[in-house]
């Protein structure tokens, strides 16, 4: 079940410091009151936490159906895990267009709004 935020709609409490957590079904209803001190409350969205206890490896994820691979030179990708091809090599035309395109991108000015101006 995950766990649900809260805090006090008008004012922070005291008591619960105004933001509480709550652990809840997906299906049930968002509280309303805090158990705590009866003031009315809205739920929060907050982050949400993973965790991974472990680093699985190449040889894992290609057990799992996915490819690995690992960049060895410029345009070039080789395999590491899995059962995709062998190798990924870009071609001359691909290197040349990449390398267009990033220095486009650093070539063009940052587009700056002011927000004053009406």
């Amino acid at each position: 079940m995950p766990i649900y935020e809260y805090e006090a709609k008008e004012w922070a409490c005291a008591i619960c410091n105004g933001r509480f957590e709550a652990l809840q079904s997906i299906q049930d209803e968002p509280l309303k009151y805090c158990p705590t001190c009866g003031q009315e409350v809205v739920k929060v969205i907050s982050k949400a936490q993973i965790k991974i206890s472990k680093f699985q490896g190449h040889d894992h994820s290609g057990s799992k159906g996915f490819t690995t691979y690992k960049k060895s030179e410029e345009g070039v990708w080789e395999k590491i895990s899995g059962e995709g091809v062998d190798a990924i090599v870009s071609s001359e035309e691909d290197k040349k267009a990449i390398s267009q395109e990033k220095s486009d991108a650093a070539s063009k000015p940052s587009k700056v709004i002011n927000l004053d101006e009406k």
